[in-house]
């Protein structure tokens, strides 16, 4: 996604905004501002191998959830926090209002594409209340964009899955109708 361009999730209302792409910074950083809805539940508890992520509040707060033992921590407009790899961690809006964050991703990842992806998919009806794809095949191609790793299943077999979900996705036809959500749009 390029600099200033904007995606949004229909269903849920959330929207991302790149601020600074993985082009821009030679694979350095993705940067950018979600819009977070009031009471935006949170997504699976997950962890990055390779990539860490710093949250911000700009407006509103965020609830941010880590570690095996779920301890909780509320930021506040100006507080960060990074997650680093390996560390377990989901993120939520429970306020009655919506949150503005930023999120600085090092080195650039695919978080931004897999939304791409999940934004397109529910803006065409295939989300569930969630937002992400309800599809098996194409909810594991996400999960395998945004690199996240659930913490309840060991890392081998996610590996194993997502290897099997990506050659399926090419037998299948659905990788050449996912493309469509991730090319650049100016």
């Amino acid at each position: 996604m390029r600099s200033g361009a904007t995606i949004r999730n229909n269903r849920t209302g959330e929207s991302i905004t790149m601020i600074v792409s993985e082009e821009d910074s030679a694979g350095a950083r993705q940067f950018y501002e979600v819009h977070l809805p009031a009471h935006r539940p949170s997504p699976p508890r997950h962890y990055h191998l390779d990539f860490s992520e710093t949250f911000s509040v700009v407006a509103g707060g965020l609830d941010i959830f880590l570690d095996r033992e779920h301890r909780h921590v509320v930021l506040r407009p100006g507080e960060s926090l990074t997650v680093g790899p390996r560390q377990i961690h989901t993120f939520a809006n429970l306020r009655a209002t919506p949150s503005r964050i930023t999120i600085d991703t090092r080195p650039a990842a695919g978080v931004v594409r897999a939304f791409q992806i999940a934004y397109g998919v529910a803006n065409d009806g295939g989300s569930g209340p969630d937002g992400l794809p309800t599809d098996p095949l194409t909810r594991l191609i996400f999960t395998r964009t945004t690199q996240g790793y659930l913490p309840q299943i060991p890392l081998s077999l996610q590996k194993i899955a997502f290897r099997a979900a990506v050659a399926l996705s090419y037998l299948t036809g659905l990788h050449r109708r996912l493309s469509r959500y991730t090319a650049d749009r100016r």
